[in-house]
């Protein structure tokens, strides 16, 4: 399904877009705490990493079925709304 254009535009789906991206980060950070664990350290850089998902996993969420609540009728299914937010976190956003 093509990505309606209402959502380039609609808050909800841009905070959603920047949550996600966010979360990347988180999940790296994550990651590095894992490996800095392994080498006898603290958990804290782990803990720091999951703590960023988990916000950024519900900013994600609550923005994305805000956004899609917002668009007219017919809307698109969660599933492909998924892949437009995904395809949205690496792709520019268009200048105006």
């Amino acid at each position: 399904m093509e990505e309606p254009a209402a959502l380039l535009h609609n808050r909800h789906w841009r905070m959603a877009v920047w949550a996600l991206r966010i979360g990347y980060l988180g999940l790296v950070v994550a990651i590095a705490g894992i490996i800095v664990m392994s080498s006898g350290s603290t958990p804290w850089v782990l803990g720091a990493g999951v703590l960023i998902w988990l916000v950024a996993a519900a900013v994600t969420l609550a923005g994305v079925f805000r956004a899609r609540q917002e668009l007219p009728d017919p809307r698109p299914g969660l599933w492909s709304i998924r892949f437009m937010l995904i395809r949205d976190t690496v792709r520019a956003r268009p200048s105006a």
